[in-house]
């Protein structure tokens, strides 16, 4: 209970407003725009259909990292093995869904009061939705609207995290932020709009333009609960399509402020890299010193590193320095076949920075090359070089290994997350296009974006993999170069 949980765009289903695609289709789309939770609500079909529509559901959110709550009916939730139950004051006792679901469900009560929240402190729940706010078509017997000053009231009642619902509407965003919750619960605003997913998309950015105020109750690793702050350790691409410039342009466009450590100057554009010119391994330590000495770190990416004492050097100030995520991509070979890490490096980097690393990202010929053994050509060969590569991360086993796949011979790309609860796939269709310059970095940056954020491996990577594959889907929009062109990090948000 009480677990990390990103409320902030919590999509609620209503058959009756998803006509149009259907409840699948108007979900996936609604995912895809950044709905961060999906509950299955319907209030009048029979237990078994909406098994059916739970089990359509599961299907489609499989691999995205989004949970799926299921709206009063405990039966239909565990038919279908959904991530939690959300109930009302009049539904099923606490107890009674804890003794049903298990203590690892994902439990939500409903609240309308002070003395509601306050009666909370107890039980086994791990957020409330607090409403509504305003009135709504879609629940005609909901208690009478709080507006933002009863929602704040009843928020400041209970540091549980929260959600609010209740005619909601992206231009409610400040009202509901500002009284402390943590997101906003949407029916109508989603399901019932020509595009869903832009219709996400803009409750998203109103979110992100509306952070709530300092003390709000919000929980660890809530999206909502301030601005995250990602620092890029890399080389510098002057190109603008890999390095440190993709690195900010990908951390800015998951919403979180940029910064860099400069380990390495080059000289390269979409053809090839030139130059390079490693900076002194003491003056990188001393950047990223000076960040750490005034400007709280959410999460850390690791690019291009060039030298087994720069290697050193970064190991040592991530010792002194432990922030509370580390993305470690293991630049070793540019996307047009230049060598940039040499052999003492890798060796360095295998000894002092993979023990360090939450998340390691290679591609296939990185993760041959730190593993000395032939590049994968199947998925079987993935999982157990994936599994080979976490066992030199941390000691305590708790390292994960995100294997891209791209090299892979397929119609598909797909790529593997392996953690110490098992591999989980993901899937994208391959995009035909040769600007793909710096998919790596963006990936990895968008990663430790996302995991400052949500706190949670697998949704990170989810949402990091929906960027990068929409990030190359939009490359060809771009004009940059006669070579590998780069992705299109700001794809949607420029339009």
């Amino acid at each position: 209970m009480r677990r990390t949980l990103d409320l902030s765009v919590y999509l609620v289903t209503d058959p009756g407003l998803c006509v149009q695609y259907g409840l699948v289709d108007t979900v996936r789309a609604a995912v895809a725009g950044g709905a961060s939770v999906v509950q299955l609500r319907d209030k009048e079909a029979p237990d078994e259909d909406l098994i059916e529509q739970g089990r359509a559901l599961k299907a489609a959110l499989a691999g995205t990292g989004v949970p799926l709550i299921v709206n009063d009916r405990l039966r239909v939730a565990a038919a279908i093995g959904a991530d939690g139950v959300h109930v009302g004051q009049a539904d099923a006792s606490i107890d009674a869904v804890r003794a049903l679901l298990g203590p690892t469900a994902i439990v939500g009560l409903s609240i309308q009061t002070i003395a509601q929240a306050r009666a909370l402190a107890h039980l086994p729940i791990d957020y409330v939705g607090i409403g509504p706010v305003f009135a709504t078509a879609t629940k005609t017997d909901h208690a009478a609207p709080l507006g933002c000053d009863g929602l704040a009231a009843v928020r400041a009642a209970t540091d549980l995290p929260a959600v609010a619902i209740g005619g909601l509407q992206p231009n409610h965003a400040a009202c509901v932020l500002n009284a402390g919750c943590d997101g906003l619960a949407v029916v109508s605003a989603v399901c019932g709009q020509p595009d869903p997913e832009a219709a996400t998309a803009a409750l998203t950015a109103a979110i992100r333009r509306h952070p709530p105020p300092s003390g709000s109750g919000s929980g660890p690793g809530m999206s909502t609960s301030r601005i995250k702050n990602v620092l890029s350790i890399a080389g510098s691409d002057p190109s603008g399509g890999a390095g440190i410039q993709a690195d900010l342009k990908a951390i800015s466009a998951q919403g979180c402020y940029a910064m860099a450590a400069v380990t390495a100057l080059t000289a390269q554009n979409t053809q090839g890299v030139t130059g390079v010119r490693l900076v002194e391994p003491d003056f990188v330590a001393a950047q990223i010193d000076a960040i750490f000495a005034d400007i709280r770190v959410d999460a850390v990416k690791i690019g291009m590193l060039g030298s087994a004492e720069i290697v050193a050097a970064v190991a040592d100030a991530l010792a002194r320095h432990r922030p509370p995520h580390l993305v470690l991509d293991p630049v070793m070979v540019a996307k047009g076949g230049d060598r940039l890490l040499a052999d003492a490096a890798v060796a360095m980097l295998k000894a002092r920075l993979l023990p360090l690393a939450t998340v390691l990202t290679p591609n296939l010929p990185e993760a041959a090359a730190l593993l000395g053994q032939p590049e994968p050509e199947t998925r079987d060969a993935m999982r157990r070089m994936a599994t080979a590569l976490r066992a030199l991360g941390p000691a305590d086993g708790g390292g994960a290994v995100l294997l891209k796949g791209g090299h892979l011979p397929a119609a598909e790309s797909p790529d593997l997350l392996a953690t110490a609860d098992g591999a989980h796939w993901l899937e994208t269709p391959r995009t035909p296009t040769k600007n793909t310059h710096g998919t790596g970095c963006t990936l990895s940056s968008a990663l430790a974006a996302q995991l400052a954020i949500t706190g949670d491996l697998r949704r990170a990577t989810a949402q990091a993999k929906r960027y990068i594959a929409g990030a190359i889907a939009a490359a060809d929009t771009l004009s940059v170069g006669h070579g590998h062109g780069p992705t299109h990090h700001f794809h949607a948000l420029w339009r």
